[in-house]
């Protein structure tokens, strides 16, 4: 652990996998029933979100690889992290959260001023090397 509470691991887990206090809390959700399957209105239901945004979070967390979903008239979705190393991970992530709840939202908060300087500086005007 590093003197912030979280691991290395953990802090690039949320560094590439989490975009939103939303995501975390779908993903934490799931993690702590990890034998259930959820729809997403149950999940919005549970967690006090829009079933849009559930049905969002669910997708993005399935394609990063660390849910399974079974199709059915509503995609049922189950916690099952297809890399071996996120297992771990999330054990930590979800054991850290309650004690470094605030450093975790930190670090969730603070990626898209990242995203949104990587953006700009990809709109910056540059020289054209003839001088025209």
């Amino acid at each position: 652990m590093t003197d912030q509470g979280l691991s290395e691991e953990v802090k690039k887990f949320i560094a590439e996998h989490i975009n939103s206090l939303e995501q975390l809390e779908v993903l934490l959700l799931l993690h702590s029933h990890p034998q259930q399957e959820w729809t997403a209105q149950e999940v919005s239901q549970e967690l006090r979100l829009s079933q849009a945004s559930a049905a969002m979070r669910l997708a993005d967390l399935d394609k990063r690889g660390l849910l399974a979903v079974r199709e059915a008239s509503d995609p049922l979705y189950r916690y099952q992290p297809q890399k071996p190393d996120f297992e771990p991970t999330v054990d930590s992530l979800a054991k850290s959260y309650p004690d470094y709840r605030f450093t975790v939202i930190n670090l969730i908060f603070s990626k898209p001023l990242d995203k949104i300087k990587t953006l700009a500086d990809a709109f910056k005007f540059r020289e054209d090397k003839d001088g025209g």
